[in-house]
Formats: structure tokens, sequence, C-alpha cells
């Protein structure tokens, strides 16, 4: 963690680890279902994929509330820990899927060094997440025996995923969440304050 670190700081990304791990544990068993669901129709490929942006979802909201490096893949690595203490049924490999989705969020942000937190770069950090937890499934899931078809669709499919969820969802989470004032010792409260007074004029 960077000297700049506060109490509240630590307290903020470990909450949010805590509450996407449980979040990230309930994904991977509804993807199962999915799976079953989409089967028939012969889209049991995309089960996951559809619903892949959820995974770095802690990360963009982290960094979007308290706009500073580090705190993407912090965050990310808190939530996949304690999901393979919950008994995650990829047992280690979690941390490793853990540490590529920070590493892919904070590449999103430190694009625009870490000076734009906004739906762009949310969405971008999903997308670098998205593209870079998919090279890994070449690795871990065997996606060099895919048909090229196949794959391009389905990573267009994870990183609109990506976008939608860890982009766009999670800024208007972040928004509603400084609106209620519990952000705002962090910036993005702090940002919500200046607006208020901004409108009130």
């Amino acid at each position: 963690m960077g000297k700049n670190w506060k109490l509240r700081d630590v307290i903020m990304v470990g909450g949010i680890g805590v509450v996407f791990s449980f979040i990230y544990l309930g994904v991977l068993y509804f993807g199962q279902v999915l799976q079953v669901a989409l089967a028939p129709l012969g889209l049991s490929p995309f089960a996951y994929e559809i619903i892949y942006g959820i995974w770095f979802s802690a990360a963009t909201l982290a960094a979007y509330i308290m706009q500073k490096p580090g705190v993407a893949f912090a965050s990310e690595i808190i939530a996949s820990f304690l999901e393979l203490f919950m008994g995650n049924i990829g047992g280690p490999l979690v941390i490793i899927a853990g540490t590529l989705q920070g590493i892919g969020t904070e590449l999103g942000f430190a694009a625009f060094k870490y000076k734009k937190f906004d739906r762009v770069s949310l969405s971008l950090s999903g997308t670098f997440a998205a593209i870079i937890t998919f090279l890994w499934g070449f690795v871990q899931s065997g996606y060099a025996n895919l048909a090229p078809g196949l794959l391009i669709s389905m990573l267009v499919v994870r990183i609109l995923s990506a976008v939608i969820f860890s982009g766009v969802l999670v800024k208007i989470v972040g928004d509603l969440m400084a609106k209620t004032g519990i952000l705002k010792s962090y910036p993005l409260g702090k940002d919500n304050i200046k607006l208020m007074k901004v409108e009130e004029l």
C-alpha cells in the first residue's frame, strides 16, 4: 500500500473486498446454473461470459470511490483470498484470477494517470481486465482448442459484460452511495458535495 493510504482507505478496501467475496462466490454458482439453462440452445460457453464483468466490479468500485493507485488491485486480492477460504471450487487458482483482474483494472486507470475516474475510465479498466483474464483462459481453460469464431464471440461478450457491470453499473452504484453521504471522507463523496453546492447556486 502506498504511503498516502489512511486508515479509512484500508477499511473501505477491506469492506469492499469482503462484500464482493460473497458476491463473486454467488456469481460462480449462478454461472453453473446459467450453463445448464443455455445448454439446450448451444450457448453454454457464453454462460460465464455474460456475467464475467461482475468479477471486476470490486476493483472498479473501490477505485471510483477512493481514486488512488493500488486500491483496485488490493480489493480484488482481498476478495479472491476470502473466496478461497469460503470454498471456491477453483481452489488456489482463484488467487491468480484475482491478481489478473486487479492488474487489468489498474491498467485502465493508469492509462489516465489516475486523474480520470468516470464511466470511460471505469469501462476501460473493465475492458483491460476482460482481455487479460481471457488470455489466462488459454492456459487455465484450454481456449486454444476452441474455434476462432467462438473465441472472438466469447471475448466480445466478456468485454460488453465488463463495460456494463464494472463500468456503467458500478458508476451508478458509486454515485448513489455518494448521495447518501457515507462517502463524504472519500474523493467521490467530496466531488458529489461540490456538485450539490454548484446545483444549489
